[in-house]
């Protein structure tokens, strides 16, 4: 499972609502808030679908850490 880097939020975000990302990437709007805000882990595939749709170019190291296995 993956947690979000506290201090990345406003760097990923860019200017976008939480619930245009959310909407984009298909997860709820609370969801995404709880994983931005480091009180949720998610999955690799949510991870990675995040860094994507905001940053071509990041990878999912480089906003989450790995939490456990």
């Amino acid at each position: 499972m993956y947690i979000f880097k506290e201090n990345e939020k406003a760097k990923i975000l860019e200017g976008r609502t939480i619930t245009y990302v959310a909407n984009k990437i298909g997860i709820t709007t609370p969801f995404l808030t709880s994983v931005l805000n480091g009180k949720r882990t998610c999955s690799k595939l949510v991870a990675y679908c995040i860094v994507k749709c905001l940053c071509q170019n990041a990878e999912i190291e480089d906003y989450f850490e790995l939490k456990g296995e």
